[in-house]
Parts: C-alpha cells; sequence; structure tokens
C-alpha cells in the first residue's frame, strides 16, 4: 500500500502546475505540508462549527436548504387547498428534480464546509508565522 500511495504522489506531484515562475514541480517537502494541511482541514470540517461560519451568522441565513417545504402565505382554506395541490401533483411530478438537486446540495455542502476549514487552517498558519516575525517587520 505505502508503494501505491509513493507512485500516486509522485504523479500527483508532476502534475501540479509549478510555483509562480519557478521551473519544474513542487518541492515533495512542499507537497506533504499541502496534504497534511488538507486532512486536517477536512477532519475539522466534519467536527462541528468552525470561526468562518460565526462570521457568517445564523446558519439559515448561508447554509444550502435541503429539504422540500412545501408552504404558503396566504390563510384559510385557499392556503390549505393550494399547499394540498402542490403536494399531491406538484411534488410527485418534481420528486425526480428533487432527488436529484438534494444530492448536489449535499455535495456542495461537504465542499463549502471543507474550504471554510482550509481557510481557518490557512489563516491559523498565516498568524502563526506572523507572531514568529519581528514586531517590525510585521
Amino acid at each position: 500500500m505505502a508503494d501505491v500511495r509513493a507512485r500516486v504522489r509522485e504523479r500527483l506531484q508532476a502534475d501540479l502546475p509549478s510555483p509562480a515562475g519557478e521551473g519544474g514541480s513542487p518541492d515533495a517537502a512542499v507537497l506533504t505540508d499541502v496534504e497534511a494541511l488538507l486532512r486536517r482541514a477536512c477532519d475539522r470540517a466534519g467536527s462541528g462549527r468552525l470561526l468562518l461560519q460565526e462570521f457568517l451568522g445564523r446558519p439559515d441565513a448561508w447554509r444550502l436548504q435541503r429539504a422540500l417545504v412545501v408552504q404558503t402565505h396566504r390563510p384559510g382554506l385557499t392556503g390549505r387547498l393550494l399547499v394540498g395541490i402542490k403536494r399531491s401533483v406538484l411534488l410527485p411530478l418534481l420528486r425526480w428534480l428533487f432527488e436529484y438537486s438534494r444530492d448536489n446540495f449535499e455535495r456542495q455542502q461537504r465542499v463549502n464546509e471543507v474550504l471554510f476549514a482550509c481557510v481557518q487552517e490557512l489563516a491559523t498558519e498565516n498568524a502563526r508565522l506572523r507572531a514568529r516575525l519581528p514586531p517590525e517587520s510585521r
């Protein structure tokens, strides 16, 4: 298994673009650091709340809605009648579209969470590096 991982890493390293204007592919140590950062971000994404999520406000304001809610703003019998029609006629006709979209929404939500975690990891690493600099060069 280690041999397979090494071959995959070599192929990945050869396929990656070179850093801004430099010749060749990225250094193996740099690739290892990037892989470690992305793994930490993926692990953190599933572990709960992230700092960036706190800045975005209420989760219902930015989180993708994956549930189909049939409701109306009309009061009384008219509203209940329209909801009944939507549920009995429109919902069965559009269920395939809803199922397809829900799968895509779930994938997109996972990508968003991983990207949030990546931004947090990079910001944390940047803060650590800035703390090492002398005060006059910050």
